[in-house]
């Protein structure tokens, strides 16, 4: 049974890698997902929707990417489907080897003292060849094992890597590169994860004339002015708060239970810490304009979705900027 499910395992990973050949597709961590998915046949939608994309010559890089982030973009998904059956069966084989070759080397030594007995008798010279060609087929059994161990042992350690470079990848497709916060997609998924009817307040954090920043002294000092806002975000924060790079200049902070007076403290150490801030450019010795901060801060009240309140804290943001900026509005 272990043998057949390692078997089987191995001919989906044959397969996977022809078809990859067959569209002249790279056996990407992507690529190689959906293709051994497919041959699985554990997604009916997806193999319907590959199929299709086959039978009209649109299978590329881009399809493919598509599928793969509407169907299996979660590692825990990848590793369900792929990685952990095919390390489990390696590990199950490896573990039946090594019984077996353990079984094969006490069977070796039982056969060398049998062959001793019978070298100091001239008699027993038929009986001698016999156990001397057992001899060498058993040894010849546990060599071929040895290196099958080996080899799968090998695998195995391949298939850990690319666990470890596909949680790599998650990490990167769900964090903004720029500030270290997550993108909007990644801030979906964490949102997902805590309840909604807790006690949360949300923080919409915008700079307030960034644009005047990026125009007059080009994106590169933009970026700088964004990445020291962040910091100063940052250290306002908890290890469970979430904080979104929600676009250019804007933040969306969630404070994970705490109440509106506590998230009321904490915009207002982040207001106060960028207003006092002072940037020079580097080249020039130019101080840069005075930096602020806007915020809207709504905590939830009934809401079932968390786009409503995020939509809430916008329209208390917008208030901010029309009294001026540099302030803190609460949602009603």
């Amino acid at each position: 049974m272990v043998n057949q499910t390692y078997q089987i395992a191995r001919k989906h990973a044959q397969l996977t890698n022809e078809l990859l050949s067959t569209h002249k597709l790279a056996p990407t961590p992507v690529n190689y997902s959906v293709f051994f998915i497919y041959i699985k046949g554990s997604i009916p939608v997806l193999t319907q929707q590959l199929e299709s994309l086959v039978q009209s010559h649109q299978v590329d890089d881009t399809s493919i990417n598509e599928l793969y982030e509407l169907h299996i973009s979660q590692v825990a998904q990848i590793d369900k489907e792929i990685l952990s059956p095919l390390s489990e069966s390696i590990n199950l084989v490896l573990s039946k080897l090594e019984q077996q070759v353990t079984s094969e080397e006490q069977a070796v030594t039982n056969l060398e003292k049998i062959d001793k007995v019978l070298a100091k008798s001239k008699q027993n010279s038929s009986l001698q060849q016999i156990v001397s060609y057992v001899q060498n087929t058993v040894n010849g059994s546990v060599t071929q094992h040895k290196s099958l161990s080996e080899d799968l042992t090998k695998t195995n350690d391949e298939i850990n890597e690319l666990k470890s470079k596909l949680t790599e990848a998650k990490l990167q497709a769900v964090s903004d590169p720029l500030t270290g916060f997550l993108n909007r997609r990644g801030g979906d998924e964490r949102l997902a994860e805590i309840n909604i009817e807790d006690t949360h307040t949300t923080l919409i954090i915008d700079i307030d004339h960034f644009k005047l920043i990026n125009d007059n002294f080009g994106h590169p000092i933009g970026d700088k002015v964004i990445q020291k806002v962040t910091s100063l975000i940052r250290d306002q924060l908890s290890d469970e708060d979430i904080a979104v790079r929600y676009g250019g200049e804007e933040f969306v902070v969630v404070a994970v239970h705490k109440a509106l007076y506590e998230a009321q403290d904490i915009a207002e150490k982040i207001r106060l810490a960028i207003s006092q801030l002072k940037l020079k450019q580097r080249n020039s010795d130019k101080f840069l304009p005075k930096i602020s901060v806007s915020i809207g801060i709504a905590e939830n009240k009934n809401e079932k979705h968390w786009q409503d309140i995020i939509e809430r804290a916008d329209k208390a943001l917008y208030e901010a900027k029309n009294s001026g900026r540099n302030c803190i509005k609460i949602a009603a």
